[in-house]
This record gives C-alpha cells, sequence and structure tokens, in this order.
C-alpha cells in the first residue's frame, strides 16, 4: 500500500507535527510504502521527497503584503507540485494533518481529480473557530462563530495580534465554511480525543465523516533521560511539580503559578512562549519558588519529567489530546489537571492523577497540595495507572490497527486483503 503523508511542516514543532512523523514513521516500519509532501522550510528532517515541496510563504509588510494576499489562501505552485507528485507516486490514500496558509486547498482538486481518498487529522478546531482554539484571554472559552459567523474573528479581535491578522483569519474562516472545499474533498476526518469529534459534530461537520482514533504515545524524540541527571534535578528541587508546554494564556500557566504559590509548592516550567516574559515577571512578584527552564527536548526534557513528583496542565481551552500527558504517563508521574475538553479523558480523578474546573486557582492550589502531601506509595499507586493506561491503550499496535481499519473503509484493495 502507498501512503501519502502531507502536513505543512516536517519538522517537530509541536505536538501535531510529531504525531505527523511518529505516523509516517510508523507505517514505514510496518511495510508501507511511504512519501510526503510539505513546505520546504528550512528546519525540515530530510525526506526523498524535497524537490515536490514548495516555497515557504511569508507575507510582507504594507503593499507589498497585501498584493500577496491571494497567496495566503491559495498556492498555485502547491497545487502544481503536489499534482505532479501524485501521478509520480500514485498514492493509495492520503493522510493529511494541516494545509492551511501554506500547502492551502489547492492541494485538495489534485487528489479529487485522481480518485484518492483524503484523510484528515484534527490537531486543533481551525475549521470552526478561525484563531483555532476557541478561547480567548478576555472571552475565555468561546464558539461565538458557531454556525457560520467567522466574521466575529475581527470583532472580538481574537487572534490577539494586529487587526490585519483578525481580518485576515476571520475572512479565511468565512471561506473555509461557507466555501466548504475540505469539508466536501476530505473522506474521514480523525479526531484523537471524543470531545473533538462530538465538537465537530455540533458545529455540522457530518457525523458519517468522523472518527476516533486516540494517538500512540512513543516518539522518535522519546531518547532515555541519564539517571545521574534525574537524581541530581531531584536533589535540587526537592518535591515539585512540573508543567511542561507551551506558555500561552490558554494554557493557564498563570493560573498554576498562583496556585503553586497559594500551596507553597515548588513549581519548575519547562518551554516557551508569547506569554513567558509575563509569568517569570509573575512568579518574581509573587515570590514563587518557581524555575524557568527555557525550551527542552529528548533526554534533557525526560529527565524534568522523571525528577518530578507529578506533572500539572492546567489548560483553560478545550484542550484535546495532548501528547505530554501519555508521556508523562508512560514514565509514573500523576497529572493534576482541568476537566476541560479531551483532558477527562486521559485522567481520572483519583486514580491516574486529579481533575480540577478551569481557572479555579484555589481548587488547583488544594490539589498540588494534595499531590505533594501524598506518601511515595501513594504517589507510585497513581502513577502506575497512569503508565498502564499509556502502555496498554494508547499503544503503536492499536493506532495502527485502528488507522489501517479506517483507510480500508476507503480503499477496496485494503479492504479485499483485510477480509
Amino acid at each position: 500500500m502507498r501512503l501519502l503523508a502531507v502536513h505543512r511542516w516536517r519538522y517537530r514543532k509541536g505536538g501535531a507535527e510529531g504525531v505527523h512523523l511518529d505516523h509516517l514513521a510508523l507505517f514505514r516500519e510496518r511495510g508501507w510504502d511511504c512519501a510526503d509532501f510539505a513546505v520546504d522550510h528550512p528546519d525540515n528532517e530530510p525526506s526523498q521527497w524535497r524537490d515536490y515541496f514548495p516555497a515557504p510563504f511569508a507575507p510582507r509588510a504594507g503593499l507589498a503584503g497585501l498584493a500577496s494576499l491571494p497567496r495566503f489562501f491559495h498556492s498555485r505552485e502547491a497545487g502544481e507540485k503536489f499534482a505532479r507528485l501524485l501521478d509520480d507516486f500514485r498514492p493509495d490514500v492520503i493522510h493529511a494533518h494541516g494545509v492551511y496558509h501554506h500547502l492551502t486547498n489547492a492541494i485538495l482538486a489534485p487528489a479529487r481529480r485522481r480518485g484518492v481518498p483524503i484523510v484528515y487529522t484534527l490537531h486543533d478546531y481551525k475549521l470552526i473557530c478561525p484563531a483555532y482554539h476557541f478561547y480567548t484571554p478576555q472571552n475565555g472559552v468561546c464558539e461565538r462563530c458557531r454556525g457560520g459567523r467567522q466574521w466575529r474573528c475581527l470583532t472580538n479581535r481574537c487572534t490577539q495580534g494586529p487587526l490585519a491578522m483578525d481580518a485576515l483569519y476571520a475572512l479565511d474562516g468565512m471561506i473555509q465554511w461557507h466555501g466548504g472545499a475540505l469539508r466536501s474533498a476530505v473522506s474521514r476526518f480523525v479526531g484523537p480525543c471524543r470531545f473533538i469529534v462530538d465538537k465537530f459534530a455540533e458545529h455540522g461537520f457530518d457525523r458519517g465523516k468522523l472518527r476516533y482514533v486516540p494517538n500512540f504515545f512513543e516518539s522518535a524524540d522519546d531518547a532515555p533521560a541519564a539517571t545521574d541527571d534525574v537524581v541530581a534535578l531531584r536533589q535540587a528541587r526537592g518535591r515539585h511539580i512540573l508543567y511542561f508546554g507551551r506558555l500561552s494564556p490558554e494554557k493557564g500557566v498563570d493560573v498554576l503559578i498562583d496556585a503553586a504559590v497559594a500551596a507553597n509548592a515548588p513549581l519548575t516550567i519547562v518551554g516557551d512562549g508569547p506569554q513567558r516574559d509575563a509569568l517569570e515577571a509573575q512568579a518574581r512578584a509573587l515570590g514563587a519558588r518557581c524555575v524557568f527552564t527555557g525550551h527542552l527536548k529528548g533526554a534533557a526534557l525526560w529527565a524534568e519529567v522523571e525528577a518530578a513528583t507529578a506533572v500539572a496542565l492546567p489548560s483553560l481551552w478545550y484542550e484535546i489530546a495532548p501528547k505530554s500527558v501519555l508521556e508523562a504517563q508512560a514514565r509514573g508521574k500523576p497529572i493534576v489537571a482541568t476537566r476541560i475538553g479531551g483532558l477527562p479523558e486521559l485522567v481520572e480523578h483519583g486514580e491516574n492523577g486529579l481533575l480540577v474546573e478551569p481557572g479555579d486557582r484555589l481548587g488547583l492550589a488544594d490539589a498540588l497540595r494534595r499531590t505533594l502531601a501524598m506518601d511515595e506509595g501513594s504517589l507510585a499507586a497513581m502513577g502506575a495507572k497512569g503508565r498502564k493506561q499509556a502502555t496498554t491503550r494508547f499503544t503503536r499496535d492499536r493506532y495502527y490497527r485502528e488507522m489501517t481499519a479506517l483507510y480500508a473503509e476507503l480503499v477496496p484493495t485494503l479492504r479485499e486483503a483485510a477480509e
């Protein structure tokens, strides 16, 4: 079988890119002939298909930027190169993980003309929320674009950027929703948690096209941590709570810092993002026992995870299926998380972690206090339940089996082989 995997980036920029690259590697391991298609970004991992990749797109400022506006919605180069790749590689199925603004919907028509089915994993809410998150700091959780009102991305200033960006995203949202090109071209949409599947159905997507297939936690980036590094971190920091991820408003890290101060809980924050300076200032002003490490990956990151007493994810938005939870659970860590989006599907209160309401500083402080007060046996038992879930439910074999079954719905030859 021949799989063409599509994502605008071919490097581990974030969780979605990691899922895409791990998916591609898994199917290659299982004997599939695989090709990939992405923007020709300088950070990309090597690919034998690079000659087919379109050039990166970055709109210029001022009038020159206005002249390039049509490229934001339609990349003729991407469409032409994708068509050439389809003819040369002849895939049985296309699996896309993100095409916005860089590859654009221009790649859809060549696939439809050739009759190649498209599967599309939903890593965010972009197709029903122009600003991706269903969240803004001023409004909290927000679904005001429901029913084709994507223009509210502009009136509500949802991107937190320049007015022109709000206008551009609102226009793109209107085109995506009312044009419906992607909804009609895609044969199946995959949601990595039940919450996102239900949310897209609520917002008008055909439930018959929606499928729930959870991610698997193993990653090519899972370099083992050095035991000496873990021991050194534990000695330096003692019992402490760890957050690792993006530092942006929807993640609720400001709430976590407040809660940690109220609970007198030592806190380590791993990651970077637009809110980092503000969070460091907040921690200093409150006298928080807080260490900021910046961005870490590989063995350095996993040493931080293994050294922590527990991992916190205090999200304020409709979190989908954060790989960080599975990665922490696989390392035996209890999770303190908010009861929102897909998080309750991963964290069972009182079993493998604790759940609190989003934005509840006092409730979160109590959960941190309780976690750090647990004896080693209780912590280990809670962590063991998380590890069992990650290693038995979110496995490579299960993911491959369920994804192959989904492909078989669309590819007769694969269905016949399975029978």
